[in-house]
């Protein structure tokens, strides 16, 4: 047996005995009594831990080298062995403080805020980490990379099939799925002090996302996939085909009524609040599975513009599941397509970020109960009305491409009409019930504004109205006159539903003074 293979497996297995002692008594510090913790001792064993299970995991990192013989350039070597200490360390640090800093419920206040600050730094550092001990290897293995596991055959890439597998696109869904049900959890249980609120909810509405999701994807390419097929093709989830807005769509529909009926003693719109803004980090994930499978990608490009990627991405961004040569998958030469997974997922993030904690935390006096998970429809409806028309039109849904695209603009329309139903009515509840405060004062700057607002939307209604009538529909999905004036149209109205929050505080406030002037005479 090589010698680099034997060195390769017992690193393999120390370094993950060491995390998983790290971890258990990560665990058991949590249940441990407050009078009986020795914080020093414990934090010293966990650093003691962690430290091992990243040296031993660097000792796995150059094993592979002699492993497969593989004659690397120094600074893919230096990358390689780097990153093999830092990755682990950074991963086993930030896992350890997540698990104290949630978990445990006393502690003390200027530790507990470095397990905090060491769990932040510690997630952001794995993930640059990652990609520079990839990139000691990236250059050295084959491409595509697997996309699946098949019980026939082994590790197997993107291309047709045959037999029982399981793919890596699941594991990325799960994956998703389940950080977010504990990022909830910890959200719950820092308003109710219990943990386990979710389980339930979870179990009903991720598996009615994925049905949702078939559903739709089997709707809106039954012309393309489906006609002339047994009736039963619609279940074969192995061939792929889900659709992450009906996906979405169902989740939460079925979340919503299930937390009515099972969970009335909770707060159905602070609920929806923390649970579907998260379904953006779950998306995510999630879009890292088209990555693996080399699909619902975008145009090719020069590969110039993408060479700033870490290696193991920019390598496989070469290759296409909707293009075949001969029957396999060949790469582009000096060209790559367009990472949509990539931006996507870096989008949904920053759309969390901006929705729990802008809006949910910074702006929090300006918003009501429900406009954070209103605010989702938007986001994720603005990203695909921009990413749809990029794909590759082998990934557009439909005979002509629109299906998704328009749906997403219907989220955005419906998201912001939903804010501003939301905002009017408890307006209206706060006025009835002699509760609303009167804390702006609208003047005439303040109807100059909303005049400005009305004409700018007017405009866009008006300019989209025109691009559309004077411009023909194109066949497959991509930025034309046509589709640019929809857009436009629909943003305007979007822009005027949007108005109709601040003209009711204007005319409340208006019928105010009015009432004050009243009494005075």
């Amino acid at each position: 047996m090589n010698a680099g293979l034997i060195f390769f497996i017992i690193t393999l297995l120390s370094s993950l005995v060491c995390l998983t002692i790290a971890i258990t008594k990560a665990v058991k510090l949590v249940k441990i009594p407050h009078n009986n913790i020795v914080w020093k001792s414990e934090i010293r064993n966990q650093i003691i831990f962690v430290s091992l299970f990243a040296i031993l995991f660097m000792g796995m990192s150059i094993s592979l080298y002699y492993w497969h013989n593989i004659n690397a350039i120094p600074l893919d070597m230096f990358q390689g062995i780097l990153g093999g200490l830092l990755f682990p360390l950074s991963f086993g640090a930030g896992l350890i403080c997540f698990i104290i800093h949630y978990y445990r419920k006393k502690i003390p206040e200027k530790l507990d805020k470095w397990l905090y600050r060491i769990m932040i730094i510690g997630i952001v550092c794995t993930l640059v980490f990652l990609f520079v001990w990839s990139n000691g290897y990236a250059d050295y293995i084959s491409y595509p990379l697997p996309n699946g596991f098949w019980f026939n055959v082994g590790l197997t890439y993107p291309g047709p099939y045959e037999g029982q597998h399981i793919a890596f696109y699941a594991f990325f869904i799960l994956g998703g799925a389940v950080l977010v049900y504990f990022l909830c959890d910890h959200r719950y249980y820092q308003e109710y002090g219990k943990h386990g609120i979710l389980e339930s909810l979870f179990l009903v509405a991720f598996p009615a996302g994925i049905i949702g999701a078939r559903a739709g994807y089997c709707i809106g390419n039954w012309e393309k996939d489906f006609a002339g097929k047994d009736w039963w093709a619609v279940f074969d989830l192995r061939t792929g085909g889900l659709t992450i807005i009906a996906g979405a769509l169902v989740g939460i529909i079925v979340g919503v009524l299930w937390f009515l009926w099972r969970k009335k003693q909770y707060n159905i719109w602070l609920a929806v609040d923390i649970i579907v803004p998260s379904i953006l980090i779950a998306q995510a994930v999630g879009r890292w599975g088209n990555f693996f499978n080399v699909e619902v990608h975008g145009f090719p490009v020069n590969e110039e513009y993408f060479s700033w990627l870490p290696k193991i991405i920019f390598n496989n961004l070469h290759y296409s599941s909707a293009h075949y040569m001969g029957g396999s998958l060949t790469p582009l030469v000096g060209q790559v397509y367009v990472p949509l997974f990539l931006i996507e997922s870096m989008t949904n993030m920053i759309g969390y970020f901006v929705l729990a904690f802008v809006f949910g935390k910074l702006f929090r006096n300006y918003t009501e109960l429900g406009d954070l998970a209103f605010g989702y429809l938007i986001w994720y409806g603005l990203t695909r009305v921009a990413m749809e028309p990029l794909r590759d039109t082998s990934f557009n849904m439909g005979n002509d491409g629109y299906w998704s695209w328009f749906w997403s603009i219907i989220f955005v329309v419906v998201g912001v009409l939903l804010i501003c139903l939301n905002h009017i009515i408890r307006y209206a509840i706060r006025v009835k019930n002699n509760t609303q405060k009167y804390s702006v004062n609208y003047k005439k700057s303040s109807l100059i504004w909303l005049t400005s607002i009305l004409l700018i939307s007017v405009s866009m209604i008006v300019i989209g109205s025109v691009f559309m009538s004077t411009s023909p529909v194109t066949q497959t999905l991509a930025f034309t006159k046509y589709t640019d004036g929809l857009i436009i149209l629909f943003m305007g109205i979007a822009l005027v539903l949007s108005i109709s929050i601040p003209i009711t505080y204007l005319i409340g406030e208006s019928k105010h003074d009015k009432l004050c002037q009243e009494k005075e005479i």
